[in-house]
């Protein structure tokens, strides 16, 4: 037998009066006129918005929601002029942190690089039965990882294998790739700063000092970007994806390609360019936003729909670096951190063991046609599989 729409009419709630025999579309205070009701305290004389409960409720803090901040001994020999912030996240070779280790290695091939202060973010999770890795979500394995992978980043302050001084600071919930950029910023004392992901190693010495003296000498370029290979020749993109036409520029004797998105990618910058215009007070974030999808897309239909006279405003260029035969080459490499695993944790997936790295076409060429010669030949090794070992990850 159907259930009676509408039910027993005296089981019926007023939400507004908290009378029972009507409903709110039925209750003679509000068809009177006399709306004044709060469903906190149950009084006539005001509303819940009004109500003196209210003011003991606890208030929601709004992200970045920073749950521990943690620096070991102080940082040797620092550079005055730019910080390190790099943001992290689960990933599957949790706990290991090979990958980040590797990472901050890489620093050493820039001159003064590693001498900067460093700040690790670590964003929060949300778990979920099935893990989504850029979305924060994962399961409570992985989540067990991640908790450990932390501990594990401590040991390595604790231990001096981190840099002297570097800072960790730890994020409660998931609150996204621009949330932890933000709370990064607010733990850095210098000018500049170079945002960097935990999955990007930098490859090649770029003169960094010249950098910083564009960025502080008041010129047009406001965000100095390292290209990967896939935006190397971003001339092609920005015309053939967007319409817009750009060319190389000569800053202070620097190669710079003018770009009309802001990359998450590592780049340089002010501070002061991120808080007066990326975090400023006409933009919001939400939790698990990224600065790439929504203030990027902004800036890039801003410059689409208005030209290039728009981008003064943004500032953002690539930096163009070249070769001993004069082709680019990019500063730097992607690990892809949601394929990285550790040698041990391959060999316990049954997967083949790390190849040479001359058979990692995404690290060591730059022309497409070359990675697909690579590729073809790969398929050609067979049973090997050694070519085909970081595809299987």
């Amino acid at each position: 037998m159907g259930r009676k729409r509408g039910g027993n009419a005296e089981s019926k709630l007023c939400w507004h009066c908290g009378g029972r025999g009507h409903d709110q579309s039925q209750c003679t205070a509000i068809l009177s006129g006399d709306a004044r009701h709060c469903f906190l305290c149950r009084s006539l004389d005001h509303m819940s918005t009004e109500c003196p409960l209210r003011s003991n409720e606890p208030k929601q803090k709004d992200p970045p929601w920073v749950k521990e901040l943690r620096q070991v001994g102080q940082v040797e020999n620092a550079s005055s002029r730019l910080s390190v912030v790099i943001t992290t996240s689960p990933v599957p070779s949790h706990p290991a942190t090979m990958m980040l280790e590797a990472v901050i290695a890489s620093f050493q091939r820039v001159k003064g690089l590693a001498q900067c202060p460093l700040i690790i973010v670590c964003d929060g999770f949300k778990v979920f039965k099935k893990t989504t890795w850029k979305a924060g979500k994962v399961t409570d394995e992985k989540a067990a990882n991640y908790e450990e992978y932390k501990s594990n980043l401590k040991k390595l302050q604790d231990d001096g294998r981190l840099p002297a001084g570097s800072k960790l600071v730890i994020l409660e919930g998931h609150n996204g790739q621009a949330m932890a950029v933000k709370a990064g910023l607010k733990e850095v004392d210098t000018p500049l700063v170079c945002i960097h992901q935990h999955d990007l190693e930098f490859t090649f010495d770029f003169g960094l000092d010249t950098v910083l003296d564009l960025l502080e000498d008041g010129s047009p370029v406001k965000y100095v970007g390292m290209p990967l290979l896939v935006n190397l020749h971003y001339e092609g993109i920005a015309f053939q994806h967007h319409g817009v036409r750009v060319k190389p520029e000569l800053h202070e004797g620097l190669s710079l390609m003018p770009i009309i998105f802001w990359y998450d990618s590592t780049h340089i910058t002010s501070v002061r360019h991120y808080e007066s215009l990326v975090f400023g007070p006409d933009e919001s974030y939400a939790p698990g936003n990224f600065v790439e999808e929504t203030f990027g897309v902004r800036q890039r239909n801003d410059i689409m729909a208005n030209g290039m006279s728009a981008h003064p405003k943004y500032g953002t260029y690539h930096y163009i670096s070249h070769s001993v035969d004069g082709s680019r080459r990019p500063l730097i490499m992607h690990l892809n951190g949601v394929r990285f695993l550790t040698p041990e944790q391959r060999l316990a997936l049954g997967f083949p063991p790390d190849p040479p790295v001359e058979f990692y076409p995404s690290r060591t060429m730059t022309s497409r046609r070359q990675r697909k010669a690579l590729r073809i030949g790969s398929a050609r090794v067979g049973s090997s599989g050694v070519a085909l070992a970081f595809g299987r990850a």
